[in-house]
């Protein structure tokens, strides 16, 4: 596991982190979705590819070269792609919010319906969490998006088998965090929350996730499910406040299902005690803010306001946790301390057992407190 004494590693990975707001539909490697695709056929995807890319994945030109020499001009033709693909999909999914949703629709889940290639894609976000620095993550997804292209090849239960066999092996604590989505119902939440509980060992937390945009607030057909996952024992989030402000009824509904944390949770200034979990270059890259200086993590930070720092996803952001540590410090000039003080509150806020969050937090005093 990676410590503070790893001074090979740059400033910012070496600090240790604890995450809680990751998406793993959004946090795939660009050069594994190459890989994946050219299994699948470039031109099945709704998003064309760039010739360009393909080209570069397909090695074109090797033929000149020796047998020798073929396999190092492949390999760095692949790197070369899996860049250009990186800065490709991300510039799309800048666009927009509803952009961003749109890449994970067109390139990422046709690849997810396969499950060896969603347990590759578990295993691997835990391994670059593990390089990132994470001394633990939460995880969120939503199962019901990898039942395969017509929703019936896979079941809840294989994707959840598929997913936790990812987690095989892990350096670190991982918890994953199921997702209902906004533009589904009341029947598929009380399935998710089914699965939750099922899977209790794996799963901390039930989430409302997706376009806050177009379907706006704390929505009332999630409330039974949730309260029935609460009941079970398991912690609840909910993606808010990101493109719109708090109303009441929001206000009122968190209270009634005691609802004490937000995803992303930026916009207005009725957070309350509530646990914000903050990312801060999603919500530039989505639009939401123009530039890192005009986000309020700062403002929220200073006022009191409880705050977890975290990435969303690290595909169309081109993030990692360590970078935007960096970014906050170099944009707002935090201290060591107020990382260590976000952290703190992460561990708070997660789903591991109090055993585990004890260690966790004397881990990050003892890292820190090395700087």
């Amino acid at each position: 596991m990676m410590t503070m004494k790893n001074k090979n590693l740059p400033f910012w990975n070496r600090v240790p982190k604890v995450q809680i707001h990751e998406h793993i539909d959004c946090s795939l490697r660009p050069y594994t979705m190459l890989d994946m695709w050219s299994k699948v056929g470039f031109a099945t995807s709704k998003l064309s590819f760039p010739p360009e890319i393909v080209a570069l994945w397909n090695g074109e030109g090797s033929e000149k070269f020796t047998p020798k020499g073929r396999g190092a001009f492949v390999a760095n033709s692949r790197r070369r792609a899996a860049k250009l693909y990186s800065d490709w999909v991300s510039s799309y999914a800048k666009e927009s919010l509803n952009n961003y949703l749109a890449a994970i629709g067109f390139h990422v889940l046709p690849l997810m319906h396969d499950l060896d290639n969603l347990t590759r894609i578990v295993a691997e976000r835990v391994e670059d969490a593990v390089k990132d620095g994470h001394i633990a993550i939460e995880l969120r997804f939503a199962p019901q998006l990898h039942l395969g292209p017509t929703g019936t090849e896979n079941s809840l239960d294989d994707v959840m088998k598929a997913t936790i066999a990812g987690l095989k092996g892990s350096p670190i604590p991982v918890k994953l965090i199921i997702c209902a989505l906004r533009h589904e119902n009341g029947d598929m939440a009380e399935k998710l929350a089914d699965l939750a509980i099922k899977y209790r060992r794996y799963v901390g937390k039930f989430d409302l996730a997706a376009s806050e945009t177009t379907f706006p607030g704390v929505l009332k057909w999630w409330i039974p499910a949730a309260k029935r996952v609460k009941a079970a024992g398991l912690g609840l989030t909910i993606h808010l406040w990101e493109t719109n402000e708090p109303t009441d009824e929001d206000i009122a509904l968190l209270d009634e299902v005691g609802i004490s944390m937000v995803g992303h949770g930026v916009r207005g200034k009725r957070q309350g005690n509530r646990v914000i979990e903050v990312c801060l270059t999603s919500n530039v890259v989505t639009g939401q803010y123009h530039t890192f200086s005009d986000h309020p993590v700062d403002l929220l930070f200073r006022s009191g306001v409880l705050l977890t720092l975290n990435t969303d996803g690290t595909l169309f952001t081109q993030t990692t946790l360590s970078l935007e540590y960096k970014r906050i410090a170099d944009t707002f000039g935090w201290s060591p301390s107020a990382f260590l003080l976000v952290n703190l509150t992460a561990v708070e806020a997660s789903s591991f057992s109090a055993r585990t969050k004890s260690r966790l937090a004397a881990q990050l005093k003892r890292g820190y407190k090395a700087l």
